[in-house]
């Protein structure tokens, strides 16, 4: 049994009966007052949302208080009195064996979020839960459970189930009088009434009940809240076990760091800003975790100081986490990363060690590998890693697979790579790798271009010669022509694109078109006029295969719809990239079908590099072989390590209402298929060439992980900030303003409870006038009649 308190005004409880609670939880009262507390809160009105919410009913769902006798004090008379009653008060509880935790300031779709924690606990766990709603704020959960004796008391099983949940705990909810206030039956998410209202563990009564009484609610565990009755603050916690920093950020230690960036501050000035300002810096580095960065401030004496003094570090930390995060670091703290005496490289951000390190070690099992990263800078291994999985993948045109989003669709292998570095930083490279493995396709479109070249000298002919005029019509020929350069005509990238058409098992497959250029300027340039103008829409089409098509009156130009085939890698500089991808296109989407991959400036030039016997037959080999892959690829554990890696990144994104980072996660999984696949393959081959099958293992799946993380951080890297002002500017942009009417203004001045006279005065109508506007008014469920010709609202505002 539990028991409930009306007003907080009188702390006399009573017993709760299953009646009585659903007639709370169903009262158009209620409603009326969560309604009202929730509007009060978005408009940011605390004081209106407290006073709304403390006079809802209070339930103790933890236990019962016996009757004793306690003095009360007339606040108008001065008199006292004596009054026996189940007063709540801890020194009088009785325990049921029930817990309650309380989860609050959860952001997005609680409902959801409950979802996915049911999910994390054991069936054992899952049992012991009688009762989950939404709090009267709309964000925060309380979920009412069983307690286990062996775990502890209250805190402890709430500390126990919130780490199986993995919700952080309000721990303030510890003692054994404390309510919970009532909210809607529409916000009861699960509820076992049997048990809720019945269950009585005696067991655990027994043992805590003394305890209780003697004010010790305290945690039992070591290590949970504290030794004694008063709570021990998070920061308190972090101090009594604090250490020196380990961390490190690209190898430098973080302490170093904050050592750099506090140098000239003065700290007796306002250690609080300071906090505020150094809490921002070390999103950065440390990542946007106010636990974490809270745990690295409390290492600094100053700090330690400061909570001391009263401060509240966590909260000072959490305040900050979402101020102004643009996915960049500020100049500031660039500067303290920099080794001395050198300026801060941009790249820097990016842990380019890191993935060399595991590309490196990755080049011992996958083919192609060592003889394309042969004599390159360690921190140029993902830009070739990328062009060059790009170019093999785009050779598997006649393969298909069937990915976890909309499984029934037949995936092609799309690629749209940019490689983006400074000038001089090598990107000739690049070139020089797609010229071998791209050889099968060349060579194929050499014949091609040869009949085309052909037709076009006869035509020529014909309007010279009379015997060449003579013979019979000339037919152009209908050549797939693949590879197509900057200077392309859309009718002939589109008829040759149509053409370039198989048969693969029983199955018609487009081959896909492939354009490289050195120099994406060059592609900027020929996309803004020309035969070949507004190509943009067929880059935007061809990661997805989407559906374009055109109508002209040209008599040569096809008409009709057709999906896009097309595969792209263009090298260029940063300003390039600008030039394509900026402020004001960066809605069109372009950004997340890029995989845009960095290209340092790094190393110098060997006169006497080192040299793979065979290395460039090596990777016409293996072109040629995968030129022939045709027919379905199974890679259903690609699927199942995309699907991982996207959810909980997506989940991170969710956490901290990141839009900007939800877009640019979306396509990701595609490339960490792309990219790795080609390589797996060629890992595989014989088992492929024989069975049609592919086991993969750990090793490809971490793989195809690093792929995902590289391209992960690198769009982050160069879209982050973009990603962030369009969402900022879209919602400024497009912020319903709400229009207040005369209307509106004279229902807000309409007393709580009203009669018709009120509106008749307030409205300055007449009575029939008011008798309509308060059927009206009622029909709408705005305001409800509660006896004898007076009205109350159920709304503070019009909808």
């Amino acid at each position: 049994m539990f028991c409930y308190q009306q007003q907080l005004t009188d702390s006399r409880t009573r017993l709760i009966t299953p009646e009585l609670f659903w007639a709370y939880c169903r009262a158009p009262r209620t409603a009326r007052l969560v309604n009202e507390a929730r509007q009060a809160r978005l408009n940011g009105d605390e004081k209106t949302y407290n006073l709304k919410k403390k006079q809802l009913a209070l339930m103790i769902f933890v236990g019962t208080f016996e009757e004793w006798e306690r003095e009360i004090e007339n606040k108008r008379t001065g008199k006292k009195r004596k009054e026996t009653a189940m007063w709540r008060s801890q020194s009088h509880v009785h325990l049921n064996g029930l817990v309650v935790a309380d989860y609050d300031h959860l952001e997005g779709d609680v409902r959801q979020i409950w979802t996915e924690a049911y999910q994390r606990l054991s069936p054992e766990d899952q049992a012991r839960i009688v009762l989950v709603y939404i709090t009267p704020s709309g964000q925060g959960l309380k979920p009412v459970f069983t307690a286990d004796p062996a775990i502890g008391n209250l805190i402890d099983n709430q500390i126990d189930f919130s780490l199986k949940l993995g919700l952080s705990l309000d721990e303030s909810c510890k003692d054994g009088s404390r309510g919970a206030f009532m909210t809607t039956a529409d916000d009861i998410i699960y509820i076992n009434e049997e048990k809720l209202f019945t269950y009585e563990d005696e067991t655990f009564s027994a043992r805590f009940d003394p305890l209780y009484r003697n004010g010790q609610s305290q945690a039992t565990k070591e290590n949970n809240i504290g030794t004694n009755d008063k709570a021990v603050s998070a920061d308190e916690k972090v101090l009594k076990s604090c250490s020196p920093l380990q961390e490190t950020y690209n190898g430098t230690p973080v302490s170093e760091i904050i050592d750099k960036y506090l140098e000239g501050v003065n700290l007796s000035n306002n250690r609080h800003n300071t906090l505020v300002d150094l809490a921002s810096k070390l999103r950065y580095i440390v990542g946007r975790n106010a636990k974490k960065i809270t745990e690295v401030v409390l290492t600094l004496p100053w700090v330690q100081e400061l909570a001391r003094d009263g401060e509240d570090v966590e909260g000072t930390v959490r305040s900050v986490m979402d101020f102004k995060f643009y996915e960049h670091m500020p100049v500031e703290l660039k500067k303290a990363i920099a080794p001395a005496g050198q300026q801060a490289d941009i790249y820097s951000q990016l842990p380019l060690d890191k993935w060399a390190a595991e590309l490196l070690e990755m080049s011992q099992y996958y083919p192609c590998l060592k003889e394309l990263f042969v004599n390159l800078h360690p921190h140029k291994l993902p830009a070739v890693l990328f062009s060059s999985g790009a170019l093999f993948g785009t050779l598997m045109t006649r393969a298909w697979y069937h990915f976890w989003f909309d499984p029934k669709i037949m995936r092609r292998l799309n690629y749209c790579i940019f490689i983006i570095g400074d000038p001089g930083a090598g990107k000739h490279m690049i070139e020089e790798f797609y010229k071998q493995i791209a050889d099968p396709i060349i060579q194929a479109d050499q014949f091609m271009t040869d009949a085309l070249n052909r037709y076009k000298e006869s035509r020529t002919e014909r309007t010279t010669s009379t015997k060449a005029q003579k013979a019979e019509a000339l037919k152009k020929p209908e050549v797939g022509i693949r590879i197509h350069p900057a200077r392309t005509a859309t009718g002939e990238f589109i008829r040759h694109m149509l053409a370039a058409r198989e048969i693969i098992q029983g199955v018609p497959l487009q081959l896909h078109m492939f354009s490289f250029d050195s120099e994406l300027d060059n592609v900027n340039k020929n996309n803004k006029g020309g035969d070949w103008k507004d190509r943009e829409i067929m880059e935007l089409k061809a990661f997805h295969n989407e559906e374009d098509g055109q109508m002209y009156a040209n008599q040569e130009s096809i008409s009709g719809m057709f999906n896009v085939y097309w595969n792209f890698i263009y090298t260029g500089t940063p300003y390039a990239l600008h030039r394509k991808v900026n402020q004001r296109n960066f809605g069109t989407g372009m950004s997340s079908r890029l995989a845009v991959i960095p290209l340092p400036d790094r190393g110098k030039a060997k006169r006497h590099q080192e040299v793979i016997e065979g290395a460039d037959d090596t990777l016409k080999m293996w072109a040629y072989r995968l030129d022939k892959v045709a027919g379905e690829l199974p890679i259903e554990p690609l699927n199942d390590e995309t699907y991982e890696w996207q959810t909980e990144h997506m989940d991170i994104a969710e956490f901290n209402n990141d839009k900007a980072d939800r877009m640019l996660l979306k396509r990701i999984p595609y490339y960490g298929i792309g990219i790795s696949l080609p390589f797996i393959l060629m890992r595989h081959w014989q088992e492929w060439d024989q069975n049609r099958t592919l086991s993969m293992d750990d090793t490809d799946r971490r793989f195809c992980r690093l792929v995902m993380e590289i391209q992960y951080r690198s769009q982050q890297f160069f879209f982050g900030e973009m990603a962030f002002h369009y969402f900022a500017d879209q919602d400024k942009e497009f912020v319903v303003r709400r229009r207040s009417t005369r209307y509106d203004e004279c229902y807000r001045q309409l007393p709580e409870q009203f009669k018709a006279k009120h509106v008749i005065e307030v409205f300055g109508c007449s009575q029939p006038t008011a008798s309509r506007n308060i059927s009206r008014l009622k029909a709408d469920g705005i305001i409800e009649d509660i006896g004898n010709h007076t009205y109350r609202k159920l709304l503070p505002e019009l909808p």
